[in-house]
């Protein structure tokens, strides 16, 4: 007896959120940290929101560098300050919700958002952090 095995397409839905900080923070100078989002689940699935923040002050203050809707699919995003002091703490902080597609409103890892109060104070969706320590030169 001769069994055909055919292969059926693959469904598997890749979201990507990647923070790329430079490998060294010298202080006093300009840090320009990278950050890239996407979504190849098609059906209309979109970047709905990008939101992204960084602090000099190890998180005791927040300066906002990207806030924006309906972006499509692939984005990427700078955000650039001044290295505070030697041995001081900067942090990148970014979250994605995905829209529009067959999923809903997802976040990177394809759960679904339960919005109610959770973006005023980042809990949902959860989001990628770089840790950048400043250094002398």
């Amino acid at each position: 007896m001769l069994a055909l095995i055919a292969a059926g397409p693959s469904f598997a839905v890749t979201r990507t959120l990647k923070i790329t900080p430079p490998t060294a923070v010298v202080a006093g100078t300009k840090v320009n940290v990278s950050v890239y989002a996407s979504t190849d689940a098609g059906g209309g699935e979109h970047i709905g929101f990008f939101h992204g923040e960084y602090s000099t002050d190890s998180g005791k203050t927040w300066s906002a560098f990207c806030f924006e809707q309906k972006l499509g699919p692939t984005v990427t995003r700078m955000a650039s300050f001044t290295a505070g002091s030697v041995g001081s703490t900067a942090i990148v902080r970014v979250r994605i919700a995905y829209r529009g597609g067959k999923a809903g409103d997802v976040d990177f890892n394809g759960a679904p958002i339960s919005w109610g109060d959770s973006w005023a104070n980042w809990t949902e969706p959860p989001a990628r952090i770089a840790t950048l320590t400043v250094g002398a030169k």
